[in-house]
Order: structure tokens, then sequence, then C-alpha cells
């Protein structure tokens, strides 16, 4: 599926996003936890949720207060 929409993946299979911004090589199209860092504690995976919240909210509103 990832290469039927043109994402760009890494050498692992895992989705390139950029750090901190989750954004992918396919505009409005953001990834975090496992899809971008493989299998990982459960607590990465919590706070890319929280991060990559954050920047859809930017991303939908031009800014954000999320923290």
């Amino acid at each position: 599926m990832l290469k039927a929409f043109g994402v760009e993946q890494d050498n692992r299979t895992n989705v390139k996003a950029e750090f901190d911004k989750y954004t992918t090589s396919v505009p409005a199209v953001f990834s975090a936890g496992d899809m971008r860092r493989g299998q990982s504690l459960v607590v990465w995976a919590i706070r890319e949720g929280r991060g990559v919240a954050r920047e859809c909210d930017r991303f939908l509103m031009g800014e954000t207060d999320l923290p």
C-alpha cells in the first residue's frame, strides 16, 4: 500500500518521516510509531502519537496549542 501511494521507505521498509514533524514524502501524509521507527516501546509510540497529533493540528489549522 505504501508503494501504491508513493510513500518513501528506508532500507528496513519503515516509512521515512521527518524527525519531530512526522511528514512523509507525500504531502498531507504523516507517520509515527511502528510505521516510522519499526517495533518500539509503547512509551515511544505514545510520544510519537502526541507529536503527530500536534503536527496534524498545525497542518490543518495553521497553528497549534498542543504540547
